[in-house]
C-alpha cells in the first residue's frame, strides 16, 4: 500500500452497526447544508470514525457510490485534523445525487468547518 499510513480509511476508522449509528443520531449535533446532513458527537473511541448513509431517494446505485466514494476520499483526508474521539455520519440528501463531486466536497468542507466551529 503506497502513501501515508495515517491517510488510510481502515475498518477501524467506521461505523458499522446500527447501534453506532443510533448512538450518534441520538445523542449527536446536527449540522447541515445542501447536499448533507452531519451528525457528530464525542465517542470512546481511539480514533475518529465515519458512517454513511445515501438512501434510494438520491439516485440509481452507481449515483450512490459516487457520493459515498467522495465522501469517503473526504473523511480520509481530513480525518488526522479531527479530534480522535469524534464520531460522525454522513446523511446524503436527495439534491446531491445531481451536484458535481467538487460540489459535494465544497459542503462537506462547510459542514466540517461549522463542527469544528462549533466545538470550540
Amino acid at each position: 500500500m503506497s502513501g501515508n499510513p495515517d491517510c488510510r480509511f481502515p475498518k477501524s476508522a467506521r461505523l458499522l452497526t446500527s447501534r453506532e449509528f443510533q448512538r450518534v443520531a441520538s445523542q449527536g449535533r446536527r449540522h447541515v447544508s445542501r447536499c448533507f446532513n452531519l451528525l457528530a458527537r464525542q465517542g470512546e473511541s481511539t480514533g475518529a470514525r465515519l458512517g454513511i448513509t445515501v438512501s434510494r431517494k438520491v439516485g440509481k446505485a452507481v449515483t450512490r457510490s459516487r457520493i459515498k466514494r467522495v465522501v469517503r476520499e473526504f473523511f480520509r483526508l481530513q480525518r488526522a485534523g479531527l479530534k480522535p474521539d469524534t464520531e460522525c455520519v454522513v446523511i446524503a440528501k436527495p439534491v446531491a445525487g445531481q451536484t458535481s463531486n467538487a460540489e459535494l466536497t465544497r459542503n462537506l468542507q462547510e459542514l466540517f468547518l461549522r463542527y469544528n466551529a462549533d466545538r470550540e
